[in-house]
């Protein structure tokens, strides 16, 4: 006996494996036997994301599933469920990879899915865990504190960070400071920060700045790198050089009668931060060195120039020599040794004259 069978096959597969779903659909019409064989399309697993703040990059991480010929990346922004493809992937365009980089992402939270293909067949992962991006990255601002003098001669300079919001990890360490081997010292919390710079041996331009990444702030975005008005100082230890003064006065050079003005000049030098001031010192006779322990100060003089009266009063009280020595001082507050000494010799006493004699009479 002949039986004829026809079979006419229907079937839709329905496979969950994973947490994804696989589909097939088969049709066929026909008189005899047939035998077909299903099996699954697994989706894939351990969907991880991670984003570096500041960075507006989403790292993307997946296991692989063993039937997959590719995966395509779909992103979703928690606040209004919109999704958008990512990583450069589509059903049209697939990765054969099992991770990828999302750039550009918006600020915000979101979870990934990735889905298998394979074929006309797809499986989608469960979504990842949520993932926060955080473009914003602190600015800083590195510049002289307020109040520092430039130039200085001081043993610690001081500058003033600022960064556009609070950060909590900024240390001495992750300051940049030229010359090298100096030391910085950062104090100062939330925005504020003061940097101290000390350790400083020969003169020179001292400036300070930040890297970016060396500070971040409480989402962990990191700095970018720090910008100025003006971040340096001049260092200035070299003291400048006083050569002996000139004195002149409208009489003849040495000796001076009455009321005389005096003009006592220098000629004062500084290779660095430039001559401040010039002081005059007097120590009365004409032989010794005039020092701190035995001179007298006369005035000084921003314009290296001192005009001084001499009469019986002050500032010389009697008649005689004197010697007078100058001292600099530079911008940065460095003083000369003293000058070699001018003589100056004081007369207000007039001549007395006798009686003259006459025929040998007065």
């Amino acid at each position: 006996m002949t039986r004829r069978v026809l079979l006419m096959l229907g079937i839709v597969l329905l496979v969950l494996s994973g947490g994804g779903v696989a589909w097939a659909f088969w049709t066929a019409a026909g008189a005899g036997t047939g035998s077909a064989t299903t099996g699954t399309l697994d989706s894939p697993a351990n969907v991880s994301a991670v984003a570096t703040a500041g960075l507006g990059t989403v790292q993307l991480n997946w296991a692989a599933s063993a039937q997959a010929t590719g995966y395509y990346v779909t992103r979703v922004r928690n606040s209004d469920s919109t999704t958008a493809a990512a990583c450069g992937t589509s059903p049209a365009q697939p990765t054969t990879g099992t991770s990828c980089a999302d750039p550009g992402v918006a600020d915000g939270t979101y979870h990934y899915t990735v889905t298998a293909v394979l074929a006309t067949w797809t499986a989608t992962s469960a979504p990842s865990a949520n993932v926060t991006v955080n473009n914003t990255r602190p600015s800083v601002t590195v510049n002289q504190a307020a109040g520092q003098a430039d130039p200085t001669s001081a043993a610690t300079i001081n500058f003033t960070a600022v960064f556009s919001e609070a950060v909590s990890d900024f240390t001495s360490s992750d300051v940049t400071v030229s010359p090298v081997g100096a030391t910085a010292t950062v104090t100062g919390s939330g925005t504020t920060y003061n940097i101290a710079v000390s350790g400083l041996t020969t003169t020179g331009t001292v400036t300070v700045s930040l890297a970016a990444d060396v500070a971040h702030d409480a989402a962990g975005a990191g700095n970018t790198a720090s910008t100025s008005i003006d971040n340096t100082v001049l260092y200035d230890v070299t003291a400048p050089v006083a050569p002996a003064p000139n004195a002149s006065a409208a009489v003849t050079f040495g000796t001076f009668v009455g009321n005389e003005v005096v003009t006592v000049t220098d000629a004062a030098t500084d290779a660095n931060s430039a001559v401040k001031s010039v002081a005059y010192f007097y120590c009365a006779g004409a032989t010794g060195n005039c020092t701190s322990a035995t001179w007298t100060q006369l005035g000084s003089s921003t314009a290296a120039t001192t005009s001084f009266p001499v009469n019986s009063a002050a500032p010389f009280a009697t008649d005689g020599p004197y010697r007078i020595v100058a001292v600099a001082t530079d911008a940065a507050g460095n003083l000369s040794t003293p000058s070699a000494a001018t003589q100056l010799t004081v007369d207000t006493t007039p001549p007395t004259v006798s009686r003259p004699t006459v025929n040998g009479h007065q």
